[in-house]
């Protein structure tokens, strides 16, 4: 393995590589695709050394925090994209999809008992750090490896309070990092192709994946999106548009909402979050195939003059490496400090999942979230004004069929319930009115954090969580006059954004989504376009 890489290695326990195992175990949870993926390669190393097979473990059960058809048909449409892959590659891919009648309980240590070794990805978020944590507590080595990002995250030091102070770091460290990218298929020799027969019956893609989907104990009431195919093939065709029809557009328009034949905006978000896309195949396909490091400018500490001398390319990518990265970076420090004991269980039945920040797992909380992630000041300036009288208290139900007096809020609110996505700029705005219409900022947490997650294809994400907690103070500094309810805290208004940007063209595009109630009622067809006031 190239030194370098080893920086993306994380023993998650001391037990040694069992050299008498039958096969080399790849547990892939969060990159999920067969091509430039540094942890499949890291596996396909050991492999070879190893002289085993290499076997690929993609898994999807039904008890996932917020699981729904939503999420469910995207990761499945990704599955079915690896049968295939893998075909083409020669690996054993052992793909289990849990359903009422097969729990798949102790599968895991199943396969973990006949494995040298366990590779997986290194995720620093949602379910992965308490998965890692439960199967290195078992008798097999286990290897974490960070695929998150162009550089290791490890390699990034401390915790930041900005996007600007990561940056530099980021700048000095990726002619390296590029240097040791991940190969796009990885060496396999024949003995790591030999084929090796699951002890499960391998899942096996229906021709009508979406009556599968609807057939099993998930909410249905979050319907999957017909317009978003999930998966690698999928990914690379948006990727390909984007480069060729949105990019050139991106540093005029990225903040104009509009609706996705319209924006600029790439739609490549829930790609990279579940691994069907990594970011190295999107940094590679924006910069093109004649691009060299030569072109690095590495005296800059700006953000408009580093990759390329393209402004588009460049706000591009500082959006998708270094803001990215401030959030991946963040919760991987946060996700090694003393306290993240990670257990497995989730939220009791009945009550609303919340990620605990405490113990890194979705335990019950033991106090506020917003306590715990905060800056000094932002949590001072959210405790002086939590007593401030709210203009109006809208109860969750309300917010999420979009029922409040905010025009501009309820669009944001329609296109997340019925596409999955909303546009960056109003998800900022969205979070920010939020907390102004709860009784106080732990609330405000609650609701935005089980919104978001519901229905964003990118949710549960490090970057969808930092982003949530931005609206709150972190990676932010106060900014003055101090304001009701806010304080200190950055401050966002409807009115502003309707006089900053043209927005016709978006309430014409959201009044042609199925409302929230036909969505909920699996009504996802597009309504006549019309008009949404």
């Amino acid at each position: 393995m190239p030194t370098y890489n080893a920086a993306r290695v994380r023993q998650a326990n001391d037990r040694p590589v069992n050299e008498a195992g039958d096969y080399v175990l790849y547990w892939m949870q969060m990159s999920r695709r067969l091509r430039a993926n540094h942890a499949l390669n890291y596996a396909a190393g050991w492999a070879k050394k190893l002289g085993k097979p290499l076997v690929v473990y993609e898994g999807l059960k039904l008890d996932y925090p917020w699981a729904s058809a939503r999420f469910h048909q995207y990761l499945l449409e990704g599955m079915r994209d690896n049968v295939a892959a893998a075909k083409k590659l020669g690996v054993s891919y052992w793909p289990f999809v849990e359903t009422p009648g097969d729990a798949g309980r102790g599968l895991m240590r199943r396969l973990c008992r006949d494995a040298c070794l366990l590779v997986t990805d290194d995720y620093p978020a949602f379910i992965v750090p308490a998965q890692i944590r439960a199967v290195a507590a078992g008798d097999v080595a286990v290897h974490a490896v960070d695929g998150n990002g162009l550089v290791p995250l490890s390699l990034l030091g401390a915790p930041v309070a900005a996007a600007a102070h990561l940056r530099p770091r980021l700048h000095k460290a990726i002619p390296l990092a590029w240097e040791n990218r991940a190969a796009d298929v990885p060496d396999l020799p024949k003995p790591t192709r030999v084929a090796v027969d699951a002890p499960f019956a391998v899942w096996q893609p229906p021709a009508d994946l979406g009556a599968f989907v609807r057939s099993l104990p998930v909410d249905l009431t979050v319907p999957a999106v017909p317009t978003t195919e999930g998966g690698s093939v999928a990914g690379h065709r948006r990727l390909a548009e984007f480069v060729t029809k949105q990019l050139p557009r991106y540093a005029d328009g990225r903040n104009q909402p509009a609706g996705p034949d319209a924006g600029p905006s790439s739609r490549l978000s829930a790609y990279l979050h579940y691994g069907h896309l990594g970011i190295q195949e999107v940094t590679e396909a924006v910069l093109g195939p004649d691009w060299t490091p030569a072109e690095l400018n590495l005296k800059t500490r700006n953000k408009d003059d580093y990759f390329t001398r393209d402004p588009s390319v460049n706000g591009f990518l500082d959006e998708a490496v270094t803001w990215r990265d401030v959030g991946h970076h963040w919760h991987h420090v946060k996700n090694q400090e003393p306290g993240a004991t990670g257990r497995r269980s989730w939220q009791d039945a009945g009550e609303r999942p919340s990620f605990n920040f405490e113990t890194f797992d979705f335990s019950p909380l033991a106090g506020g979230t917003l306590d715990r992630v905060l800056p000094a000041w932002a949590k001072a300036t959210l405790a002086k004004h939590a007593g401030d009288r709210r203009p109006v208290v809208y109860e969750l139900d309300e917010l999420e069929h979009a029922q409040t007096d905010d025009p501009v809020w309820n669009a944001a609110q329609r296109e997340m319930v019925a596409t999955g996505r909303m546009h960056n700029y109003l998800r900022m705005l969205w979070g920010k009115k939020i907390l102004q219409w709860s009784a106080t900022p732990e609330q405000a947490y609650r609701v935005t954090e089980h919104l978001n997650n519901k229905y964003l294809l990118d949710g549960r994400d490090p970057n969808s969580y930092t982003g949530i907690h931005w609206v709150y103070g972190l990676f932010d500094r106060p900014w003055p006059p101090e304001r009701e309810i806010f304080g200190q805290l950055r401050y966002m208004t409807s009115d502003s954004t309707s006089k900053k940007f043209k927005l016709a063209g978006y309430y014409d595009y959201v009044a042609g989504l199925p409302t929230p109630e036909a969505v909920r009622a699996g009504k996802t067809a597009p309504a006549r376009p019309g008009k949404l006031f």
